[in-house]
C-alpha cells in the first residue's frame, strides 16, 4: 500500500516507467522536497478517503494530493 511505503520505495516502482526517476526531485504542492525515507503520511500527504466518505462527498470530487516530480539536469557529462 502506498501509504505504508517510503517515497524512495515508490520511486523504485516508478523506475519501471522512467529509468531516470532517481534524477528527479520529488516535492509537495507547497514546493517542499519530500523526505525520501518517509512515508506519504510522514510527508503530510494524507489519505482522507474515510473523511470524504463520512462527509458523503462523491468519489469523483475527492481531492487527491499530487507529488510533483522535477527533473534535475544531472545526466549531462561535464
Amino acid at each position: 500500500m502506498p501509504c505504508e511505503e517510503t517515497i524512495e520505495e515508490i520511486q523504485e516502482r516508478y523506475l519501471v516507467v522512467n529509468e531516470h526517476a532517481s534524477s528527479y526531485t520529488w516535492k509537495t504542492v507547497a514546493n517542499k522536497p519530500l523526505d525520501m525515507d518517509g512515508t506519504l503520511d510522514d510527508n503530510q500527504i494524507l489519505d482522507e478517503t474515510e473523511r470524504f466518505e463520512e462527509l458523503g462527498i462523491p468519489e469523483d470530487e475527492w481531492y487527491i494530493p499530487p507529488i510533483l516530480i522535477y527533473f534535475d539536469d544531472d545526466l549531462t557529462e561535464a
